[in-house]
């Protein structure tokens, strides 16, 4: 067999081939997108906690995207209200951080999911397709049609493969970020309610 370029792959895999590049284009954008987003609100624990000491002492927070200090921002702004709107309010907006952190993740995950099937469903149909051909070859069929016949019908598996792969592992790290988040959001509140008992 000569040596074939991605494209005559692509096109010899079938209509299959068009939705895992559908897939394949979701998954590259939501990865670009969330890999962007969580670039920019990188953050260290301990700088924040400075700030936000700081801040009880007199300081000012200011504007920031470090999740932790938007958190520790509405924390001591709602602090004249009582404790009970201090935990309202901290929850609602770490819960508001993390479903922002979320975004997307559920749709790569599903994309990792279901592109390994989809590519499954376009080996089966060409195999389908081969053995309809085969039999209607009768006793002209020899092994090339059967071998032709299956390498085609398995290249839709690999290109789901090929799209599930990343999609899954990329959607497991940006969780394991947003796991290390809820721990450091949890941690700030902590130390806020430590720093401020002696307001109640």
């Amino acid at each position: 067999m000569d040596n074939v370029s991605l494209t005559s792959m692509f096109l010899r895999g079938g209509l299959i081939m068009w939705p895992l590049l559908v897939l394949s284009v979701l998954s590259a954008l939501i990865i670009v997108e969330r890999a962007i987003f969580f670039f920019l609100r990188r953050y260290r624990v301990g700088k924040a906690l400075d700030k936000a000491k700081s801040a009880i002492d007199g300081g000012t927070l200011g504007a920031s995207k470090n999740p932790l200090i938007q958190v520790a921002s509405v924390y001591l702004g709602g602090l004249d209200q009582g404790r009970e709107h201090v935990e309202n309010v901290t929850g609602r907006e770490a819960s508001r951080l993390l479903n922002r952190h979320e975004r997307g993740l559920r749709f790569l995950a599903t994309i990792g999911n279901i592109a390994p099937l989809i590519g499954l469903l376009g080996t089966v149909w060409g195999m389908v397709q081969a053995f309809a051909n085969i039999a209607a070859l009768g006793d002209n069929v020899s092994p090339s049609d059967l071998a032709d016949g299956i390498w085609t019908g398995l290249l839709t598996t690999v290109a789901g493969l090929v799209v599930a792969i990343p999609a899954i592992t990329m959607a497991r790290f940006f969780e394991a970020r947003i796991d290390h988040l809820a721990h450091d959001l949890n941690e700030t509140v902590s130390h806020l309610d430590e720093w401020t008992k002696d307001r109640d």
